[in-house]
Parts: C-alpha cells; structure tokens; sequence
C-alpha cells in the first residue's frame, strides 16, 4: 500500500486555495501552480513593475506581487480577465513595454516554502485583487515613462 505524504508545500497550496480563491495544484516538483481564469495577471520587468506597484499603492489597491529572482520580472495577479475576448492589439501594446498578460489556462507558479526563486513582494490579502484593465491600464501608462515607448 502506498503512502502519501503531505508537507509544507501540500499545507500552502490549501491554504492559497482557502484563503485566496486561488486554483492550485502542486505539481511532481513539489511545485505550487495557479492555473489562470479566475485570477490572471501580467508579467513586467522589475523597472517597470516598480511604477506600477507605485500607482497601485497610491489608488489603493491591493495587488498580490510574485518577484521571480532568476528574471528579475513581476508577476502581478489580478481579477480574472473574464471571457478571452481581449483585442490582439491589447497584448502587442503589452508586449512592447515587455509586459505579458495571461490567458485562459496559463499556468503561474505561486512562492512555497522551499522556493529559492520565487517571493512574494505583497502577498495576497484574502480574494482582493484589482481588475485586469486596471493594471494593463496602470502598465501602458507607466510605460510611456521610458525612453522609445509607444505603449
């Protein structure tokens, strides 16, 4: 007979589905996967993430934030986008200030105990998280801030 053994990360992953709303699963690398939907989000490099986090600080929206150290990107997750009815045209705006938007089905892996990548720079409070236009809305706006932008 077989022996599962749950630990820390089994522990987090529950917690992050109880007390975030989040959709995880951990993975055969004792990995914690947030499978996106119902909550989305929008990977920046760190410069630009900096402005973005400024902004939603000061409109006073929470926003949970995963810095991956390996990229130095910020991941920052949102409301679900909804329907995937999004106009290309969004995610080449996006993608010329290097931020990425999900789509439905994206995989995001979330901090765990043992990560030596991944941390949260403001971790989720409960199931608060701006809408997905805001933050796009926030990132091509802070975009413009560096030189040769056309977001």
């Amino acid at each position: 007979m077989a022996t599962t053994v749950i630990g820390p990360v089994h522990f987090q992953c529950a917690r992050y589905r109880r007390e975030n709303s989040f959709d995880t699963t951990v993975d055969i690398h004792d990995h914690i996967i947030l499978k996106a939907g119902a909550v989305d989000g929008i990977r920046m490099p760190q410069k630009l993430g900096d402005l973005v986090r400024a902004e939603l600080h000061r409109r006073q929206l929470p926003t949970p934030i995963i810095v991956n150290t390996a990229t130095e990107y910020r991941m920052f997750l949102t409301q679900g986008a909804g329907p995937d009815n999004r106009p290309i045209a969004l995610f080449a705006k996006l993608f010329r200030c290097q931020a990425i938007g999900t789509v439905p089905g994206a995989l995001v892996m979330l901090p765990c105990p043992a990560d030596q990548v991944r941390f949260w720079l403001d971790q989720p409070e409960g199931m608060r998280r701006p809408p997905f236009d805001t933050v796009v809305e926030i990132t091509l706006h802070a975009a413009k801030a560096f030189p040769g932008a056309t977001a």
